[in-house]
């Protein structure tokens, strides 16, 4: 064999062996990505947090139901009687043209306008055990933010109209304002994810509830609400950090989100868990529609991965569900009713509405106006007596008079009785009842997964 025919041989069998290496290694590597890949499908399938569903041939795409991916497209899909189980999920954002003011916005948020109750930071405001050590800065901003104020949005009557047609399954509402009952929507077809101010109870020993009345009067009497049974703090039924989720919460995700055939998000960054991983619960052919300022919710690739759900796709190629209407919430509400032929509904009911709590705002203040005379007059009365009463004890020429004066005195107190008892017995004109606020869940950041915690960041809360 010659020198050349050799160094030929040898060469094709180091190809042959570098050949086999790569292969070896190839195969290796595929070996381990193929393991890693059976590793995450079966930790998301046993944690119950991938919405992936697999095939003998792999995982196909889901079926697209909407006709295009527009909000057209969705209010024809609603249209055509294609979904009767549509789910909400709102946040502060439906409430701000109300009047109350959201937690994230620069300069307008909540958060940018605490320096005055010289918080350490100011989500303090909402925190559990900073409350239950200094609860008067939490007091004097729930005063300014407190329900009855304000006037439900046409956010909140399109929720409603929805509920009307029997096409609301269930609204998940972060806020705390209870403008989603003063329009009318069931306290069933709600779920308040961060509690109510609707209901109130003492954090001392005896945990009594009292009505959200008894605790505005307090309020705004400018008084830290107190138990007279025990001296406790009496805290309304609003979830703080580090606070249990309501004991509906998870049952109605549970029961709800399978069943979705609509998923309408309105108004929340989506960054407060676990409500903003409500969005990967609904089934994967299960549209989804964003009316928000700005876009949020979107796909993150390492959770993706890890497959906790993967958000929103609205700007990839292959979005086949995924809808985001950019604007003011109210404006995003109104175009959709006019999509869906509901826009004179719409605005009936919104002026019908607003019409009817004006009047009995009016009526109101004409019912107080009356009564501080009547109460003023009494007081005054009731101090003249006692004056009169006084200076008959030291003067026993005057007796005469002040027998006359004590008889005045009595006829006085019970007018003022009588006017205190009045006072009490006027019907309260707010809404309906509460969702219970206990739970096994606690609030606070950046969690995602079956055993949620909250962050607290929207404006309601």
């Amino acid at each position: 064999m010659s020198e050349a025919e050799g160094d030929s041989k040898a060469s094709e069998s180091e190809s042959a062996a570098a050949t086999g290496e790569s292969s070896a290694q190839e195969q290796g590597a595929g070996e381990e990505a193929e393991q890693m890949e059976h590793l995450r499908r079966l930790f998301a399938r046993t944690l119950g947090l991938s919405q992936e569903r697999e095939t003998e041939e792999g995982t196909a795409r889901p079926q697209q139901v909407l006709d295009e991916v527009t909000v057209e497209g969705i209010a024809k899909y609603i249209r055509d009687g294609k979904c009767k189980n549509i789910i909400v999920l709102t946040g502060a954002g439906i409430s701000t043209s109300a009047g109350i003011p959201d937690f994230r916005s620069p300069g307008t948020g909540l958060y940018d306008n605490l320096q005055k109750y010289n918080l350490p930071n100011p989500q303090a405001i909402f925190e559990i055990g900073f409350f239950k050590e200094n609860p008067e800065p939490f007091f004097a901003l729930a005063k300014e933010l407190y329900p009855g104020k304000f006037k439900p949005t046409w956010c909140h009557y399109f929720i409603k109209l929805l509920s009307d047609k029997g096409l609301l399954l269930r609204n998940f509402t972060q806020n705390i304002d209870t403008l989603e009952r003063v329009a009318g929507v069931s306290a069933g077809a709600m779920v308040e994810a961060h509690g109510t101010f609707y209901t109130a109870h003492c954090l001392g020993e005896c945990r009594k509830e009292y009505t959200q009345e008894w605790v505005k009067e307090k309020v705004f009497n400018d008084e830290v609400p107190r138990c007279p049974d025990c001296d406790g703090v009496v805290k309304p039924d609003i979830v703080f950090f580090g606070e249990a989720m309501p004991a509906k919460f998870f049952p109605s995700v549970l029961a709800d989100f399978p069943r979705c055939d609509l998923l309408i998000v309105m108004g929340t960054s989506l960054q407060v868990q676990p409500f903003a991983s409500l969005v990967d619960r609904v089934p994967e052919t299960c549209p989804r529609l964003l009316i928000n300022r700005e876009k949020c919710g979107q796909v993150d690739p390492i959770m993706r991965m890890l497959g906790f759900g993967g958000g929103m796709e609205f700007d990839s190629e292959n979005n086949y569900r995924d809808v985001a209407w950019l604007g003011d919430c109210d404006d995003g509400c109104k175009a959709l009713a006019e999509l869906l032929g509901w826009k004179e509904e719409l605005e009936e009911l919104v002026h019908r509405e607003h019409a009817r709590i004006e009047a009995q705002i009016e009526e109101d203040k004409k019912t107080a106006a009356k009564r501080v005379p009547a109460e003023g007059q009494a007081a005054a009365a009731a101090g003249g007596c006692a004056e009169g009463a006084s200076a008959a004890s030291t003067d026993s020429s005057r007796q005469e008079s002040s027998a006359v004066t004590a008889d005045s005195c009595q006829k006085v107190a019970a007018t003022a009785e009588t006017t205190k008892e009045q006072k009490q017995d006027i019907p309260q004109a707010d809404v309906a009842p509460t969702s219970d606020t206990d739970g096994a869940e606690t609030k606070s950041s950046g969690e995602k997964g079956d055993q949620e915690t909250s962050e607290k960041g929207s404006s309601n809360l």
